[in-house]
C-alpha cells in the first residue's frame, strides 16, 4: 500500500518510470481533508501535532522508521474516523481512484501556441494604448487608472457623476440614488463592477474604462502569464488540487485553469490559442445545469422536476412563474432576472445580495424572492429543513456522506449564524454536483482503460511523439462542470456517445442529467456535435 501526502505527485513519477501504480493507496491529505474540510493546512507537519501530539518533519532530520510510524498512526485515526462518519466508500472508491485520472490530466497538460499568445498580446496592448488615450481624454486629465482612489476621484469629484443621496439601504453599506452605488469601508464611493456597471449610462468614460478593466485582466492574468508556463513540450501543465475547497470542487493551479475568461470576442480569441495536436480534436462533455437538477432532485420540487423532465428552459419556465406570464410573454430581461434567482437560490442568497446582482431595488428584489419561493415551496421546505439538521448535529452532509462542520451555525453573532446558514443549504446542492462529476471522471477511466485507448494497469503510455500519456483518447482538463478530452479524430463519434452516455447514468437523480457535447480543433471554436 502507497500511504502519505500528496500522493498524485508519486503516482505521476511513477507513471514517468513506467511503472505500475499500487492497487492500494492512502492519501493523508485527502483523508483528513474529508473529516474536516476547513483545517489550515493537510500536512503531515500541521497534522502530526494536532492530532497525535508529535511531530513530523522528515526533512529536518527524522529518522525513516519514525516517519512511517507517524504516517501508519495517522492512517490509523483517519481511518476510524472515516468509518465514524460514514466516509470510507467515499474515499476508497472515488477520491483515492480520482488521484491517477488527475496524474493523467496534468502530464497530458494541453497544446498552446506560444506565437498566438504573444500575437494576442500585441493586440491587447494595441487596445489598451488606445483605450487609455481615451480615457484620458474623456476625463480631461492623465491619472492612474488602475488605481481606484485616483479612478473615484475623477468620476466622482472632477466629473461628479454621481452625487450620493438618501439613506442606508436597509441598514446595508449600499448608498444609492438608484440603489446600485457603494461606499468601501472608509467612505469613498466604490469603483468596483457593480457600480461602474450601474453607471454605464450616465457617462461614455465608464464603459471606456469597463473595456479597459476587462483586457488589462485578461493580458495580465492569462495571456502574459500562459507565455511563460508553456513547457518544452509545447503544452501547458496545471495542477489540481484535490483539498482545494470545502464543497469537495476541484480547484487548480499554476495557472488556475478554472477562470479562463469567457463571453467576448477576446477571451474567444484567447482560447483558440490552445490547439489539439494533428490528428486529433478537443472535445468536451459540460454538464447542463447539473447544480440546479440537483436542487430539483433533492428538494423534490414538482414544478422544477417537471421543467427538467420536459427539457424547458429552467430559467424562463421560472421567469413565468414568477412573473405570473405564460412562457411565451417572458422577455430576456424577466429570465435574466430568473437565471441570476436560480443560481442565488443554490447559494442560499438574500435580496439585499439579489438586489446588488440583478440591478433590482432592495424592494424589488424582496418581492421577487417571496414570490419565487411561493411558486417553488418544497425548495422552501427543503432549505428550513436543512437548516434546522444542520443546527441540530453542527455539520450537513450530501447523499455520499461527504460532511461539513458548521459549529458557528449555533453562534450569538447573528452575522456567523447567517453565514453558516448559507453554507448549509448551498453544501448538499455544491458538493453532490462535485461528486458526481468525479463520478464521471473515474467511471470514463475505466471505460478508457477497457477499450485499450489507456493502459489498462495504469501504466503511462508515452506518445510516439513524446508527449502526453493518454493515448488515442487524452484527458485534458476538468474546468467547473466540463471535462475536456484530446480525442483522435477518427473514434471521435463512438467516444462522444459512449463518454456522455457513462456521465449522464453516473448517478441516479428524479430528473435527467443532460451532458451536451462539443469538438473543435482548438478551445475556442468548439461546436457542438
Amino acid at each position: 500500500m502507497l500511504i502519505g501526502f500528496n500522493l498524485k505527485e508519486k503516482i505521476k513519477e511513477l507513471k514517468k518510470k513506467g511503472k505500475t501504480i499500487p492497487e492500494e493507496i492512502f492519501d493523508l491529505g485527502v483523508a483528513f481533508w474529508l473529516i474536516n474540510v476547513d483545517e489550515e493546512r493537510y500536512t503531515g507537519e500541521y497534522l502530526a501535532p494536532k492530532y497525535l501530539h508529535k511531530e513530523f518533519n522528515p526533512s529536518a532530520g527524522s529518522e525513516q522508521a519514525d516517519s512511517d510510524e507517524i504516517l501508519e498512526e495517522l492512517k490509523t485515526y483517519a481511518e476510524g474516523k472515516l468509518r465514524e462518519f460514514n466516509m470510507g466508500k467515499l474515499f476508497y472508491k472515488l477520491e483515492m481512484p480520482l488521484l491517477e485520472v488527475l496524474a493523467d490530466m496534468e502530464l497530458n497538460g494541453i497544446g498552446a501556441d506560444k506565437n498566438k499568445l504573444a500575437d494576442l498580446d500585441k493586440k491587447i496592448g494595441k487596445r489598451l494604448r488606445e483605450l487609455t488615450e481615451k480615457i484620458y481624454k474623456e476625463a480631461g486629465e492623465v491619472f492612474n487608472i488602475n488605481s481606484p482612489k485616483q479612478l473615484g476621484n475623477i468620476l466622482f469629484n472632477r466629473l461628479k457623476i454621481i452625487t450620493p443621496a438618501g439613506g442606508r439601504l436597509n441598514g446595508s453599506t449600499t448608498f444609492t440614488t438608484n440603489n446600485k452605488i457603494r461606499k468601501t469601508p472608509t467612505g469613498a464611493i466604490s469603483t468596483n463592477f457593480e457600480t461602474l456597471a450601474a453607471l454605464k449610462n450616465e457617462h461614455k468614460i465608464i464603459g471606456s474604462i469597463l473595456e479597459y478593466r476587462e483586457l488589462f485582466k485578461l493580458q495580465s492574468t492569462y495571456v502574459k502569464s500562459f507565455q511563460g508556463l508553456i513547457g518544452k513540450d509545447g503544452r501547458i501543465h496545471t495542477t489540481y488540487l484535490q483539498t482545494g475547497t470545502v464543497t469537495g470542487r476541484l480547484s487548480s493551479e499554476n495557472p488556475n485553469m478554472q477562470n479562463i475568461p469567457a463571453g467576448t470576442e477576446l477571451s474567444n480569441e484567447f482560447k483558440r490559442c490552445f490547439e489539439a495536436r494533428k490528428g486529433y480534436e478537443f472535445v468536451s462533455f459540460d454538464y447542463s445545469q447539473i447544480e440546479l437538477r440537483v436542487l430539483a432532485s433533492l428538494s423534490g420540487d414538482p414544478k422544477m422536476i417537471d421543467a427538467f423532465k420536459k427539457d424547458l428552459d429552467i430559467h424562463k419556465m421560472t421567469a413565468a412563474q414568477v412573473n405570473n406570464v405564460p412562457l411565451e410573454k417572458v422577455t430576456p430581461e424577466m429570465r435574466r432576472f430568473a437565471k441570476t434567482l436560480n443560481f442565488g437560490v443554490v447559494y442560499g442568497m438574500g435580496f439585499i445580495a439579489f438586489a446588488k446582482s440583478s440591478g433590482l431595488s432592495a424592494a424589488e428584489a424582496k418581492k421577487f424572492i417571496a414570490e419565487y419561493f411561493s411558486d417553488f415551496k418544497e425548495i422552501k421546505k427543503w432549505q428550513e429543513r436543512v437548516k434546522a439538521e444542520a443546527r441540530k448535529n453542527c455539520f450537513v452532509s450530501n447523499l455520499n456522506g461527504r460532511r461539513r462542520w458548521l459549529l458557528n451555525i449555533v453562534s450569538n453573532s447573528q452575522f456567523l449564524a447567517s453565514q453558516s446558514d448559507r453554507e448549509a443549504i448551498n453544501m448538499p446542492v455544491q458538493s453532490l454536483a462535485a461528486d458526481i462529476l468525479k463520478i464521471s471522471m473515474v467511471k470514463v477511466a475505466e471505460y478508457l482503460k477497457e477499450k485499450g485507448w489507456l493502459n489498462a494497469k495504469g501504466v503511462a503510455r508515452p506518445s510516439k511523439e513524446g508527449i502526453g500519456y493518454g493515448g488515442d483518447v487524452r484527458p485534458l482538463l476538468t474546468i467547473h462542470d466540463e471535462l475536456l478530452f484530446e480525442v483522435k479524430s477518427d473514434i471521435i463519434k463512438k467516444v462522444k456517445a459512449d463518454i456522455a452516455d457513462i456521465m449522464e447514468n453516473a448517478f441516479k437523480l428524479s430528473v435527467p442529467l443532460k451532458v451536451p457535447v462539443k469538438a473543435g480543433k482548438n478551445w475556442g471554436q468548439m461546436e457542438v456535435i
